[in-house]
């Protein structure tokens, strides 16, 4: 079937669904070429047309802004009074769901209940809107275009897929993956059989992109070049929902024989941020989500790591407004990008706040060691792996082995370890037979079971019994 078929099929769809996303897509892909002074006025009416509706028909924006002495209307002459609206948490949205939920009947009749995987142990339940998924929906396809997809070329996804559906339900999957011309293997039950399925799949229908989570594009791609036979190649991979090491991005680069789009997101707030064909940054979608960074609360300079705070620019079903997404990342340094597109970019994104290390002396280390760290841990001989600190003074490194792993490589990475956290701390190997992904289909490389300021860190506890050294 040809593109302009295909979109007059994807029209249709829209016709009779209700649904916009052809339009949202047809507008991101002239917004993303204005200036960056364009894109932040547009920014500036979507937020205050956001705010103004916040106030009239969410209780919870309506009672915090009448206890701050916030008026909506204010931001019309005074845009900086945007920073008085406090933060929101997680914490609050567990606390205040219905409370955060719009009232507005035209909203309420199009809403869908939606709850994350719950990667910090903690899953956030939150409702979402029409508008809002198509706008996600529509930023998705920009940046598979961008990845050398365009609208109705074949493209693969290594992604979760839900086991409990209905027939119904299973049928309209097959019907939108068909139109969109795509395919999935689910990233819960990733095992050699289903990567073999897949890639049989992938040499028949000849994807331009795969996208998938960072690991599990990982594992494909060891499982590719265990089979020398097999060859598969495609016009770029989009690494999005985890953190992309850079191990990862020079296996999967090397494997695939092209290059990798590390695209920045979260369930609550869709697509924040991907890297253009430049790969210089994170260009942000700015059409969709409005980006802040603190450092203890004061704006971040570029280069500079600080919290990522996030105000969707969509969902009236439940805004999202100054919301704390608990990852840290920092602003580029360039102004501009050599592809011309206007938004401002992330040059980093380290990663959750809940997988940040900790060392002795009260520093702050980034799971991925600046990516210096988990290069040794590129063995063929390691299928897998996971990093946890149990306390301030013990890691333990568990590891799942394809073969023995040499003695060098573990002293390798103890020698990083210890030159990152000093010489007191313990490193402790295991060697599972698997390391369990998360209810997401997310494999968590990085795990720090300690938090800054508890005062018993310096006890470390005991080997488990079944442990391996």
């Amino acid at each position: 079937m040809s593109p302009i078929i295909r979109r007059g099929v994807l029209r249709l769809h829209q016709l009779a669904s209700g649904r916009h996303i052809l339009d949202r897509l047809d507008s991101l892909q002239k917004t993303q070429w204005l200036s960056r002074i364009e894109l932040e006025e547009l920014q500036r009416k979507k937020i205050i047309s956001l705010v103004e509706y916040a106030y009239q028909h969410v209780p919870y924006y309506r009672r915090i802004f009448d206890e701050i002495g916030f008026q909506p209307g204010d931001l019309q002459n005074d845009f900086t009074l945007f920073q008085r609206i406090p933060i929101l948490t997680k914490e609050i949205i567990r606390s205040h769901t219905e409370e955060l939920k719009t009232t507005d009947r035209a909203h309420l009749e199009q809403l869908s209940l939606v709850t994350t995987s719950g990667s910090t142990g903690q899953p956030l339940t939150f409702w979402q809107d029409h508008e809002y998924r198509d706008c996600v929906t529509a930023d998705i396809q920009r940046h598979l275009e961008w990845a050398g997809a365009a609208l109705g070329q074949p493209h693969a996804y290594i992604w979760g897929a839900s086991f409990e559906v209905s027939s119904q339900q299973a049928l309209r999957t097959q019907l939108i993956d068909w139109e969109w011309n795509r395919f999935l293997t689910n990233a819960f039950m990733l095992s050699d059989q289903s990567m073999a399925d897949f890639a049989q799949l992938v040499i028949k229908k000849q994807p331009n992109v795969l996208y998938g989570y960072a690991s599990s594009l990982y594992n494909f791609a060891r499982f590719v070049r265990q089979i020398p036979e097999m060859e598969i190649t495609f016009q770029g991979v989009i690494s999005s929902a985890e953190t992309l090491l850079p191990i990862y991005r020079e296996y999967i680069e090397e494997t695939f024989q092209c290059k990798v789009f590390d695209r920045y997101g979260s369930k609550e707030l869709g697509g924040i941020a991907c890297e253009c064909e430049a790969h210089t940054g994170l260009h942000i979608s700015a059409e969709n989500n409005f980006i802040e960074i603190l450092n203890h609360g004061i704006a971040a300079e570029p280069g500079e790591a600080g919290q990522i705070i996030v105000t969707n620019l969509n969902n009236r079903g439940m805004p999202f407004i100054r919301y704390s997404i608990d990852d840290e990342g920092a602003w580029s340094r360039s102004l501009t990008c050599i592809c011309g597109r206007g938004a401002p970019m992330l040059e980093k994104v380290e990663g959750r706040l809940v997988d940040t290390f900790w060392t002795p002396d009260g520093r702050k280390v980034w799971a991925g060691f600046a990516g210096a760290g988990y290069s040794c841990l590129s063995h063929p001989s390691i299928k897998q792996f996971q990093v946890i600190q149990e306390s301030l003074d013990y890691l333990i490194i568990r590891v799942v082995r394809d073969g023995e792993v040499p003695q060098e490589t573990m002293d390798q990475f103890s020698d990083v370890v210890h030159t990152v956290f000093g010489e007191n701390m313990e490193v402790h190997w295991e060697f599972p037979d698997e390391i369990p992904v998360l209810p997401s289909g997310k494999h968590q490389y990085a795990v720090c079971k300690i938090n800054e300021g508890i005062t018993n860190l310096h006890m470390r506890p005991k080997v488990p019994a079944n442990s391996s050294s």
